[in-house]
Parts: structure tokens; C-alpha cells; sequence
């Protein structure tokens, strides 16, 4: 009896086994090689005309038996994907097939069809223009897929939020998003889509203002794809150097690369990717101030263009508003400006709706509207300082997001060497499946290795969980452990009735360190700067680096007045060190705000008033303390 219940596990673990992993996989235990040699070809990334794409779902469904449920699941999954998706009514098909089958297995729960489904309809989602509803249901799919451990949806889902979120406007999430799926894709050996997301994460920093770092990668993918002969790729690929080259201000070069592209959707018949380009084109020639020739190509774009084109619609009437303005036109050029208005607001465009009420603004004040002109310019102002606020937090969290990278490469190769395990435990039982004494003792060998990895992974997040304290330049403590350490210090403060200080300050004229000596010598300047700090504070006392050259440091039991003694024998320190040490000719000093506790609930309050306190020091002119 003992014998058959045991026989019974092990043969339900081995089942247990084979459909999860071959779930991930890919792989079935019905075997049915020319439906993996399909599958493989979808996954390739290799660009396949429509007709193709339905003759092999056919010939993939076709191939399937009834009980090949893996399969069954991946050919829906394939079909969600591979739908027409050219107008906003096949748009809304594709996510009512997405939703469809999202009911049909919605148990159990989470699941790998669950997820890929989901994944494709925020897809389409997107394209629909419905950004905003979309991302509940694409985190939690994220999130599922974290659970199932599952590496490539890992990866294809953070690419997909990461693209989406770029389009937005929020690159630093974006970013990390992008980054995360880019260690992962290379990881896991995939070039295509690799190359993919880098095109993703180039147009992030592009849109982001770092337009030289993205076009050195573009160019790098534009190689890649013509040694490669992908023709599709190398032109998207040539359409995102163009962009770059547009926000470098080599307006002429964008404009040769966009007439490449062009020409290639002209020959591909496909009028409505040509069109798209013209407006580019128009927009470039504008800033030559080639009006006539501008309008010729706005108006030929016009033609193929409608309301249901996103941000080409937009674009196509701003620069059309822009080129009558500039012509005279003014009554017609408002007009234009009125639906650029409309569709930057409609698609949550923040950046072409500031360039529209700007040119509305122009317009109105050439029509002697000026009541008009002035509410324009208002709301341009306010939207803009609003675009100002993002891309200032944008640019602190794009800076966490690099200096986790090396964190986040260590979680996706811990992810895929779990993978790798899972796989190699599906071959060893696989191999003995009819031996039940060997399977009982591979069974507690699998334990033994479960327990020494939960072990291991415990010591291993206990390391992550201190690396995620500590800044890894200076090795001082990072923002949020500084920031944790501030509030826990200010209870004290509360419950004791005692004083509690801090210090906040920053390297003065440091880009100009980076920019003439180089990143090298500026980081040295920072883990010098840590170090004189440090040494000149006490143990109770905590140094932390909480931005790229700003620095605070937390004085409990400490009162202002002593605290701003601190800060100046801080000042002199650094100003009198020998800082040729570390290069010829090089000065450096230090601003620094000091703020006391008084009758403050949150660490928030206090640190405002130690950086008002350091803007103080800075228009004061700077190697200085001020106190608030």
C-alpha cells in the first residue's frame, strides 16, 4: 500500500512538472515538431507579410491534436498578437479577443496565458490611445509573472510598460522598465527582441534630452539590422536616427533620413507611414524657414492623415498652424492651432501641447486678440513649469535607476538561473520516470537543494537588502536610508524634548568638474568629499548621499548653533584641502543649509528648510552656510 500511494505522488509531481515547465518552455509532451518550428518563426521577430501570418496560424491550428492543451494556449496567445491592428475597429477586435479568452481561462490563476493576454491587450490599449486605464491589469501581470518566475514574460512585459510609459513621458520609470528587460533579453540569448527594446530605451533617452547617448545606439542597431538584411528594422531604426538628429539640431541630415524612410513605406505600399514621415519632414524644413516647401509637404501628408493618427495628427496641424503664422495666414493658421490644441489634449501630449499654445499664443497676438493671447500664454506657462516639475524628478530617479543597475542585472540572472534549474529537473525526471527508486532519491536530493538554495537565498537577500542601503560611490548610506534614519531621529527628538539638527549641502560648480576633468575626477571629488565629512562627524551621526553631488548629514542631540559651527569647520576643511591631489588646478568647495528641529511632525518640513537654506548659500555667492 505504502508502495502504490508513493508511486501516486511522484507520478502526479512529474505531471506537476512537465506542464509547468513545459508551459514555459515552449515545449509540449506531445510531440509535434512543424508546430515548434512555426512557433519558433513568430518568435523570431522575423518580419512576415499578413498573408504568411494567417496561412501559418491556419497551418499551426491545424497541426494541433485535441488534447495538446500547451499548444492549444500558445496558439491563442500567437493569434492575439498577430491580429490586424491598422484601424482604432480592429483595435477594439483584437482587445475583445484578448478579452474573450482572458474569461475562458481566467482559473487557475495566475497563469501564463492569463499573462500574455494581458500583455496584449495593454498593447492594444495603447494604440487605442488609452493609456491610462490600461496599467492596474499590465502590474498586475508584471507582478504575476514575477511569481511564475517566469524570465521572458518578465522581460516582454516590463518592455511593453517601459515603451508605454517613454511614450508618456515618464522616463524614469520607463527606464528602468527598459533596463530591467534589456539585461534580461540579452540573458536569455535574444537577440531580436534585445535589439528591440534598445531601440526603446534610445528613443527614451531621446525623449528624455539625452538625444547624443540615444543616436550612438540607433546607429549600433541600424548596422546591426543591414548586416542582417531586415530591411523593416533598418528603417525604424534610420526613422529614430532622424529624430535624434532633430533634436541635435541637424535639421538637414534628419531631413535626408526621413526621406529614406519615405521612400521605402512609399515602395512597401504603405501610404499612411509615408505620410507620417512628410509631417517630419515639414516640421524640419520649418526650422530651416523652407516655408513653401514645408506647406507642400504638410499638405501632401494631409491626404492619408486623420484624427484616429495619434500624434501625427497633432503634429501635422501644429506645423501647418506654424507655417500659415509665419506666412500671414494668421485666421487659418488659428484654425490649425485649435486641433492641434484638441489632439494633444485628447492624447495627453504635454510636450506638443506646450508648443501649441505657444504658436495659438503668437497667433492671437497677431490678430490684436490680446485677452486671448494672454490666456494662451498662461496656460503655456503653467503647463510648462508642470513639464519642468516631471523632468526634474524624472532626472533624480533616472539617476537611482543607473546606479541600480547593477542590483537589477543580479536579480534577472538570479531569475534565470532558476529557470535553467526548473529545466534541468524536468530532464532528470523525464530520464527516470520508470525507476521509482532512483525518482524517491532524486526527490530527496531536490529537497537537500531546495533547502541549502532557500538558505543561500536568504543570505543573499539579507546582502541585497544592505546594498540597497548603501550608495555604492561613496558607500555612505543612499537616499531612502537616510531619509528613514532623518524620521527616526525627529521621533526622538519628539519623545525626548532634545534638539536635532542637519546639514545639508553640495559640491559647488560640480558639473563644471565633470564636464572639463571628466566623470573619473568627479567621482573622485565625491568619495573624497564623503570621506572628509565622515571623518569629521560623530558615530551617532549619519552621512548620507542622497543626489548626485548633494550630500546630508543627520546631528542628533544637536542644537543650530552648534550645528552651524559644524558646518563651517566643514567648509574650511574642504576648502583648504589639496585637491591637486587628485588633478592640477583643481578647487573645490562647498555650499551648505543647516535646519533645526522644532516643532515639525515629518522629516518633509525640515528638509525644505535646509534646502532653502542652501539656495541661500548659493545666491550668497556660494563656499558658505546659511541657516533657516
Amino acid at each position: 500500500m505504502f508502495k502504490s500511494i508513493l508511486t501516486g505522488t511522484v507520478n502526479c509531481l512529474i505531471l506537476f512538472m512537465l506542464v509547468g515547465i513545459a508551459g514555459k518552455t515552449n515545449a509540449s509532451p506531445i510531440d509535434n515538431p512543424r508546430a515548434d518550428e512555426i512557433y519558433q518563426l513568430f518568435d523570431s521577430g522575423d518580419f512576415l507579410p499578413e498573408e504568411r501570418v494567417n496561412e501559418l496560424l491556419t497551418e499551426y491550428k491545424n497541426s494541433l491534436a485535441i488534447d495538446d492543451s500547451i499548444r492549444q494556449q500558445l496558439f491563442i496567445r500567437l493569434s492575439c498578437w498577430n491580429l490586424p491592428a491598422e484601424t482604432p475597429e480592429q483595435l477594439k477586435a483584437a482587445v475583445a479577443y484578448a478579452d474573450e479568452y482572458l474569461r475562458i481561462y481566467s482559473k487557475p490563476s495566475p497563469s501564463l496565458i492569463q499573462i500574455d493576454l494581458q500583455f496584449c491587450k495593454a498593447w492594444n490599449l495603447h494604440f487605442l490611445n488609452k493609456n491610462k486605464e490600461l496599467f492596474d491589469d499590465l502590474n498586475t501581470a508584471i507582478d504575476n509573472a514575477y511569481l511564475l518566475e517566469d524570465p521572458r514574460l518578465i522581460a516582454d512585459g516590463r518592455s511593453i510598460r517601459g515603451t508605454i510609459l517613454s511614450y508618456m513621458g515618464n522616463f524614469s520609470a520607463a527606464l528602468e522598465d527598459l533596463i530591467t528587460a534589456q539585461n534580461l533579453y540579452e540573458t536569455l540569448n535574444l537577440p531580436y527582441w534585445a535589439n528591440v527594446n534598445l531601440g526603446e530605451l534610445a528613443n527614451s533617452y531621446r525623449r528624455f534630452g539625452d538625444a547624443k547617448n540615444a543616436l550612438k545606439y540607433q546607429l549600433k542597431l541600424e548596422q546591426y539590422y543591414l548586416q542582417h538584411k531586415q530591411p523593416y528594422a533598418a528603417t525604424q531604426a534610420n526613422i529614430d536616427i532622424a529624430y535624434s538628429l532633430e533634436e541635435l539640431g541637424q535639421y538637414q541630415e534628419a531631413i535626408k533620413r526621413f526621406q529614406t524612410s519615405h521612400a521605402f513605406w512609399l515602395k512597401e505600399n504603405e501610404p499612411i507611414a509615408a505620410a507620417n514621415l512628410l509631417v517630419h519632414i515639414g516640421g524640419n524644413l520649418i526650422k530651416l524657414q523652407r516655408l513653401a516647401e514645408a506647406q507642400k509637404q504638410l499638405e501632401q501628408a494631409a491626404k492619408h492623415i486623420t484624427s484616429n493618427n495619434d500624434g501625427s495628427y497633432g503634429y501635422l496641424n501644429l506645423y501647418l498652424a506654424d507655417t500659415h503664422y509665419q506666412q500671414g495666414n494668421n485666421e487659418l493658421a488659428l484654425a490649425y492651432a485649435q486641433k492641434a490644441l484638441d489632439a494633444f489634449t485628447e492624447n495627453d501630449n504635454t510636450r506638443g501641447l506646450n508648443q501649441a499654445l505657444m504658436i495659438t499664443s503668437k497667433i492671437y497676438g497677431s490678430l490684436a486678440q490680446w485677452d486671448n493671447a494672454y490666456q494662451s500664454l498662461l496656460s503655456y506657462i503653467d503647463s510648462h513649469l508642470e513639464l519642468d516639475k516631471q523632468t526634474m524628478s524624472d532626472r533624480n530617479t533616472e539617476m537611482q535607476t543607473r546606479f541600480n543597475t547593477d542590483k537589477i542585472q543580479s536579480e534577472n540572472e538570479w531569475l534565470v538561473q532558476r529557470d535553467k534549474d526548473k529545466e534541468q529537473q524536468l530532464q532528470i525526471l523525464q530520464r527516470n520516470e520508470q525507476m521509482q527508486i532512483i525518482i524517491i532519491i532524486l526527490v530527496a536530493i531536490i529537497l537537500v537543494i531546495v533547502s541549502v538554495f532557500a538558505y543561500k537565498q536568504l543570505m543573499r537577500k539579507k546582502q541585497f537588502k544592505l546594498l540597497a542601503l548603501t550608495d555604492e560611490l561613496t558607500k555612505l548610506s543612499n537616499r531612502r536610508d537616510t531619509y528613514a534614519q532623518g524620521q527616526h531621529f525627529l521621533k526622538a527628538a519628539q519623545q525626548s524634548a532634545k534638539p536635532f539638527s542637519i546639514i545639508s549641502f553640495d559640491a559647488d560648480h560640480f558639473k563644471k568638474v565633470n564636464d572639463t576633468l571628466g566623470h573619473e575626477i568627479g567621482d573622485k571629488v565625491l568619495v573624497k568629499l564623503a570621506s572628509i565629512c565622515s571623518s569629521m562627524m560623530r558615530e551617532t551621526d549619519v552621512v548620507g548621499r542622497v543626489g548626485g553631488e548633494e550630500f546630508l548629514v543627520l546631528l542628533p542631540n544637536i542644537d543650530k548653533t552648534k550645528a552651524i559651527e559644524i558646518a563651517n569647520r566643514l567648509i574650511d576643511t574642504i576648502a583648504n584641502y589639496d585637491w591637486s591631489q587628485l588633478s592640477p588646478h583643481l578647487e573645490q568647495t562647498i555650499s551648505a543649509g543647516v535646519a533645526s528641529y522644532s516643532n515639525e511632525t515629518e522629516l518633509s518640513p525640515l528638509l525644505l528648510k535646509a534646502d532653502k537654506a542652501l539656495y541661500s548659500a548659493k545666491a550668497a555667492g556660494r563656499n558658505c552656510v546659511k541657516a533657516e
